[in-house]
């Protein structure tokens, strides 16, 4: 048998993936993670102006201001119900545009229609490949603002890279938002797993990288505009700036050998 990498598991022994109680998995954020979100905001921003004949400026500074605002309220309410959440994010887009949500609905379903590959992450495939041949199986766990993670799902299908995911566990479906621990024991429930057995990447270090610690998971942040990495096994996190650095980390928290 031969290891990808040649450092030394957390548990001092090997384990080839796949096994069955000592198995890993790894879970990924979708957006700013797998999908560009500048890219799609800008996208709908686009969508926006052309429906409205508002200045392309205007527009994508309003979009992208009523998407911190709403993360902002989802931050300061923690209790808030995921839908309840879903509804007021599409409010406030609207009221940026003095536009009904119905028609902000429509805007956003036509900017998603019409995006290209280009938000795909140029690292996420041949991660997801690498992954996949090694025998790790993998997941998403994905929060929702402005649309319904059925738009997500549709896009992942589209870009190609939905079959490489065995769970998809998304807010809007579950009633739990990110970082609530919940909705990560709940994706390693799925993935028949115990916590400290998934490794988790995202972007954000309180939603993603904060869930993941506090369920008991390894939290990767992924930052692809620094240029170093590193690896902090007694601390359970990891800072990368590339996806086809996971197989490392892979090898480094669970110990992956391959035949």
């Amino acid at each position: 048998m031969r290891r990808l990498i040649g450092l030394k598991p957390l548990t001092g022994t090997y384990l080839k993936a796949g096994d069955s109680g000592d198995r890993c998995v790894v879970g990924f954020d979708v957006w700013g993670t797998l999908l560009d979100l500048e890219r799609v905001l800008k996208a709908i921003a686009r969508s926006v102006a052309y429906a409205t004949g508002l200045d392309l400026d205007i527009a994508t500074r309003n979009v992208f201001k009523a998407h911190e605002e709403a993360k902002s309220v989802r931050r300061k309410n923690p209790e808030m119900p995921v839908n309840e959440l879903f509804n007021v994010s599409r409010r406030l887009l609207a009221m940026a545009f003095n536009t009904s949500t119905g028609e902000v609905d429509q805007l956003i379903r036509g900017a998603f229609e019409t995006a290209g590959t280009d938000i795909l992450y140029g690292d996420v495939v041949e991660a997801l490949e690498a992954l996949n041949h090694a025998g790790v199986e993998t997941g998403i766990i994905g929060n929702v603002l402005f649309w319904p993670s059925t738009y997500t799902r549709l896009l992942l299908r589209k870009l190609g890279i939905s079959r490489y995911f065995k769970q998809c566990v998304f807010s809007d479906e579950v009633g739990i938002s990110k970082p609530d621990r919940r909705i990560f024991l709940l994706f390693a429930g799925r993935m028949g797993v115990d916590p400290s057995r998934f490794i988790y990447v995202g972007d954000n270090v309180v939603e993603d990288i904060g869930g993941a610690l506090s369920s008991g998971g390894v939290g990767v942040l992924i930052s692809r505009r620094r240029t170093e990495k590193k690896y902090v096994p007694e601390l359970r996190v990891a800072l990368i700036s590339n996806l086809r650095d996971l197989v490392e980390v892979y090898d480094i928290f669970c110990g992956l050998r391959l035949d």
